[in-house]
């Protein structure tokens, strides 16, 4: 079978097993499938929560046509300066980076490829699961709401502040950092790289989306949910660099978009719950 066909066909169920592993260890006491299934019947059922999904599954479709446009604005900047950003962040960082691979085993890459591609898109949904079990609707649309302004913060970086993934930098015509990722197969990248462009670095995504998360799961009242998420938050983070892909200062700049995030997520969803609630409307 063609290697990159196998990825397609073995993603779907991991993303789902994946999910269903963070539901239980967040709930340990609840049966993971009630919780795991109760959204998706509500999602069939209720115009509601069918709304919600389609707004966050169109993120999907956004970033897969704006990633396909980001060479674009890449040529443009690189035509203005003559490069990109990618010697910038390694002016001021050096060779920091190059710590995380300083030994290698195929357990943890194994280990650091399911966060990296697998935990990361999941944390959201599972996150989303965990609060409706919990009859936290309004968490549910905080968390929608910051999941966009991640998005929408990072997105202009990715435009008009290009910096190359470090496996992807060649000081002097050798390479910086190796792909670790290719260690565990290279059709995996093959099948990533079209929701992710090799230049959209500064800040990470991942990094702050699953900070962002994580503060949710925190500050939800529930420790092992708080522990669950921040240590996915935690193994994505490592595997970004572990994996050759992001710079530290990418992670320091994901950081503060995943607080700002969060911040304004949760204060946005208050408000358009207490609208709501006014307004003698629920989601439940």
């Amino acid at each position: 079978m063609d290697p990159v066909l196998f990825v397609q066909l073995v993603e779907p169920p991991l993303y789902v097993i994946t999910t269903i592993l963070l539901v239980w260890l967040s709930l340990p006491r609840a049966n993971p499938l009630a919780v795991a299934f109760r959204p998706v019947w509500r999602t069939l059922t209720r115009r509601n929560y069918a709304v919600f999904v389609a707004i966050g599954c169109s993120m999907i479709v956004i970033d897969v046509i704006l990633t396909s446009l980001d060479h674009h604005f890449t040529a443009a900047i690189v035509k203005w300066r003559g490069e990109d950003f990618t010697s910038l962040i390694w002016q001021i960082e050096g060779h920091f980076v190059k710590h995380f691979q300083r030994w290698t085993w195929p357990a943890l890459t194994w280990y650091m490829a399911w966060a990296y591609i697998v935990v990361f898109p999941v944390t959201v949904p599972s996150a989303m699961m965990v609060f409706d079990y919990l009859g936290k609707a309004r968490k549910n649309v905080s968390l929608l709401i910051a999941y966009f302004l991640n998005y929408i913060l990072v997105l202009p970086f990715y435009f008009l502040f290009p910096v190359r993934e470090c496996h992807e930098f060649r000081p002097g015509g050798e390479p910086f950092l190796r792909l670790v990722l290719d260690d565990a197969h290279p059709a995996i990248m093959k099948v990533l790289r079209p929701m992710s462009g090799i230049d959209n670095c500064f800040p990470s995504f991942h990094t702050s989306l699953v900070v962002t998360v994580a503060l949710f799961a925190w500050f939800s009242g529930r420790r092992a949910f708080g522990v669950v998420m921040s240590l996915m938050a935690l193994s994505v983070i490592l595997a970004t660099l572990y994996l050759g892909i992001h710079w530290i200062v990418d992670l320091g700049a994901g950081i503060v978009v995943g607080i700002i995030a969060y911040w304004l997520g949760d204060w946005l969803g208050k408000k358009y719950w207490a609208r709501r609630v006014s307004r003698g409307r629920s989601l439940n």
